[in-house]
């Protein structure tokens, strides 16, 4: 199993990371994505990483709400100093829920993230909060349709079930982070979105230390939860547990350009 989303690099873990991670791994986690929220946060992916080398992959980025306080050239170097190590750029994209950042910054540093990724050739890690037209607008200049792209495409994390994100995502390559709101009873929308999408373009995802699945709302979350929202795919999507694991697997190795045997990095066109 392999969680693509998950903050090791909060203080939330910063006592017990060994704990969790051997816990998850007896839960049959076997991969980690961290994500970073900033230039501090990128840095402390990069670190988890490379002491657990195989298991933990580091994604560097600027979040949103973050957007006033790095600089992306920052990124650029961290990116630029440890390009066998970053698998990715995120977790970056806009948010005009909490607006925690000026708008304007806002969308001037998700410019710059895209650019980024694309001179590194790199996927990306996507956050959205009530800016989805703003947020494909600027994506549509960078990722053409799938029949005529040649870059890593990216993740739509935390997905909420957007006919619109939906939509667009499939045609143009991109993925779907689902995590713990696949469990929550009353989001039929995400649910009917997802029996329409089926397996090929999801990869699971924890959100942790956030977004803890059903029945165990309220306490921290962790990539062994992983299991439940197995589970919860596998009722909705009428397939056995074992195929979700497989193809969520496999299109996270793919999407992170990664050799599902060894975890090594492809080279990616």
């Amino acid at each position: 199993m392999f969680d693509t989303h998950c903050h090791f690099n909060l203080d939330e873990f910063q006592n017990d990371l060994d704990f969790i991670i051997n816990a998850s791994l007896e839960k049959g986690v076997g991969r980690f994505l961290v994500p970073g929220l900033d230039k501090m946060t990128s840095k402390r992916s990069l670190e988890i990483s490379k002491r657990y080398p195989g298991l933990v992959f580091s994604a560097v980025g600027i979040h949103p709400s973050y957007s006033d306080q790095s600089k992306p050239e920052d990124i650029e170097t961290i990116v630029l100093t440890n390009n066998d190590s970053v698998v990715a750029i995120g977790e970056i994209g806009l948010d005009y829920y909490r607006n925690y950042s000026p708008r304007d910054i806002q969308l001037t540093t998700f410019k710059a993230m895209v650019s980024i990724a694309h001179r590194h050739n790199l996927p990306i890690c996507l956050h959205n909060r009530d800016a989805e037209e703003d947020l494909l607008e600027i994506l549509s200049m960078w990722y053409p349709p799938i029949t005529h792209s040649t870059f890593p495409t990216g993740v739509f994390h935390a997905f909420d079930g957007s006919e619109t994100i939906a939509d667009w995502g499939i045609r143009h390559g991109f993925y779907f982070g689902i995590g713990g709101m696949v469990t929550h009873k009353n989001n039929t929308n995400l649910q009917e979105r997802l029996c329409e999408i089926g397996l090929n373009n999801i990869v699971l995802e924890t959100d942790s230390p956030y977004l803890t699945p059903v029945p165990f709302r309220g306490e921290r979350n962790f990539p062994g939860n992983l299991h439940i929202i197995i589970e919860a795919l596998s009722g909705l999507l009428k397939v056995d547990k074992e195929v979700v694991i497989k193809k969520t697997d496999e299109n996270a190795c793919r999407l992170f350009g990664l050799n599902k045997k060894t975890n090594k990095r492809l080279f990616m066109i």
